[in-house]
């Protein structure tokens, strides 16, 4: 698991996992807003996501591979998983990207790499059901 806080502020944020964890098929993001500015809307986030492939039917290097960039947000609740990246192989480490426009507003994210059979591909926004 990695833990990191976000500020909109930033030019960059930057979240990835730990080559510990050793290869997983999916990461699931977490996020816990942190307290906004006085009457500040609620963010919307950009998510990307750029893998690291180890694979020796591509080289002895490694591969950089980036996901479609999708929206998350406005949070409902205080800590919320938002989104699941996944990939159809092996990825030996997960980079996420975050950026946002409505507002100033701080975030931790939590990235929890795991496994999972190898279907999709992509970054899945999880709605939560309180709209």
């Amino acid at each position: 698991m990695s833990v990191v806080e976000i500020d909109s502020e930033r030019q960059s944020n930057t979240v990835e996992t730990s080559s510990n964890f050793g290869p997983s098929t999916h990461c699931v993001v977490i996020m816990e807003q942190l307290p906004l500015l006085r009457n500040a809307v609620p963010p919307r986030w950009r998510v990307a996501a750029t893998l690291t492939l180890r694979d020796p039917l591509l080289g002895p290097e490694p591969v950089l591979a980036d996901l479609p960039t999708v929206v998350v947000g406005p949070l409902i609740h205080k800590r919320q998983v938002v989104a699941m990246a996944k990939y159809a192989g092996l990825v030996s480490q997960w980079s996420f990207r975050f950026e946002s426009d409505d507002g100033r507003a701080k975030a931790l994210v939590w990235l929890h790499p795991g496994t999972s059979p190898l279907s999709d591909c992509g970054i899945f926004v999880v709605h939560s059901s309180l709209r």
